[in-house]
């Protein structure tokens, strides 16, 4: 009976976390529009617990500067205002679209999560790419690790479609506000339903903005094995930072 009574996360729930996927790197997407802005969530992040992140920028056409190259000039420079402020260790990757510039950013050399093979990679949230199954069969059998973020959050994704990728492989990367219901009702119970089958690998804030990822962290209510099924995806999370 009392495994099924919901809590609100603990205080001390994100202490010592990783996160694998967020937009706080500045001015490059839809994300964190100023250094300022980025950097006062770094210190509230790091108040909150936080002591890695991996910042994890738009790689898609709309987003048409965004290459490697770019992308990680930015980075040195933002690390190193980081570094006057807080603690937390920074790591750059990046979120692929799965659209026409997918297989460009592959031959530009993936930021991947884990400075190895793992790639987080995304889809639109009505439509599943034509192409997006041979996208990433090329890039596995050039031995990468495909990790599809928030699958929650598609529209078109059925239990079917779930099953067919944990199939092939793929690695499921959960977006912890689906959780408080910030993507709407559908997101919230495919996020449960995916939760409780085991489907996730790792687990990632997609924050955009720190008031919005404050606000809904605390409306966040897990009964006891939900909870400490995301505290083993934060245990995942460190692994993709050694």
């Amino acid at each position: 009976m009392f495994g099924f009574l919901t809590h609100h996360l603990p205080e001390d729930f994100l202490q010592g976390a990783c996160d694998m996927h967020c937009h706080v790197l500045p001015g490059v997407d839809d994300g964190f529009p100023s250094t300022e802005k980025s950097l006062q969530a770094l210190k509230a992040l790091e108040e909150r617990g936080f002591r890695k992140m991996i910042l994890t920028p738009h790689f898609m056409k709309e987003y048409a500067d965004n290459n490697r190259e770019s992308i990680t000039a930015r980075f040195e420079a933002f690390k190193l205002e980081a570094e006057k402020v807080c603690k937390i260790e920074l790591r750059l990757a990046a979120e692929y679209m799965l659209d026409a510039r997918f297989m460009e950013h592959f031959k530009q050399g993936f930021l991947t999560l884990d400075g190895n093979n793992h790639v987080l990679c995304e889809t639109s949230y009505l439509m599943y790419e034509p192409n997006a199954t041979q996208m990433l069969y090329d890039i596995m059998l050039e031995g990468f690790q495909p990790v599809i973020a928030h699958p929650e959050r598609y529209e078109y994704a059925s239990k079917s479609q779930y099953f067919r990728w944990r199939d092939k492989r793929y690695k499921f990367q959960l977006n912890l506000l689906s959780l408080a219901g910030a993507y709407g009702k559908p997101a919230l119970v495919k996020a449960h339903f995916l939760l409780e089958e085991g489907f996730y690998d790792y687990i990632g804030t997609d924050m955009h903005s720190l008031d919005s990822f404050v606000r809904h962290l605390s409306a966040i209510k897990l009964n006891r094995k939900d909870m400490d099924r995301v505290a083993k995806l934060l245990e995942n999370n460190k692994k993709l930072f050694r």
